[in-house]
Formats: structure tokens, sequence, C-alpha cells
């Protein structure tokens, strides 16, 4: 079965290139635009990878994050955010406090985001 990823970004172009890119390598994506109709996709498709920027409507991804870990039944999702407002020092404490495995900075660099994608998946594995 392929690896399910919940896509959240505003940004239309951004939600676009990511989707394509990723659906391109196999994996089945889902999208929303602001973090309410994200989460509500978490709760319905309990996605392997959850990758969602920061600044949203509605919901804010790290928000969004702590809900999801919070879960007992998503707590074992992987969770990126992206962000090209938050930078090293800044994201790291809300990396820690939401409970999110990674951070991409934006414009993301695809290669790398797969890289990100495939070692969560990996972990995911070991457990």
């Amino acid at each position: 079965m392929a690896t399910k990823i919940v896509l959240i970004d505003d940004d239309r172009v951004t939600l676009a290139v990511i989707e394509k890119a990723l659906i391109l390598d196999g994996f089945w994506v889902y999208s929303a635009q602001d973090g309410e109709e994200g989460l509500e996709l978490v709760k319905r498709e309990k996605p392997d990878i959850l990758l969602s920027d920061m600044l949203m409507p509605k919901i804010h991804g790290a928000d969004l994050c702590k809900k999801v870990k919070e879960s007992q039944e998503l707590k074992h999702t992987r969770v990126i955010l992206m962000s090209a407002v938050y930078k090293k020092i800044t994201y790291r404490d809300i990396i820690r406090e939401s409970g999110a495995d990674d951070f991409i900075g934006k414009p993301v660099d695809l290669h790398d985001l797969k890289d990100r994608i495939n070692k969560l998946l990996k972990e995911k594995d070991r457990e």
C-alpha cells in the first residue's frame, strides 16, 4: 500500500508543486489549504506523514501538530512543519513544543523533502 501524506499549505502554488512532486514519487497525497480542513483530513485519512505549513488560516501548523500528537489515534503520524518565516533558533523551540518530527524551510527543496520523508518512514517502520 502506498504511503499516505496529508499536505497543508495556504499558498496554492506551493501546494500544487509539492503535491505533484510527491504524487510522481508514488505517494498518495491529500491536500488542504487551512489548518481546520487539514485536521479533518488527518482524522479521516490517518496518514503516515503530515506535511504542514506553519502560518496558516484557522489553525497554526504548530497547534495542528500538537492536536495530532495528543490524539491516541493519530500520535504515530510523523509531522514535518514548513515555514519561510521561522528560522534556525525559533524553529527548534517550536518543533520541540509542538512535537513535530522535523522542520523544513521554504522554499522547499523537493529532493531534501523526499529524503526527510523517507527517513521518517524508515524510523516508523522500526517501531
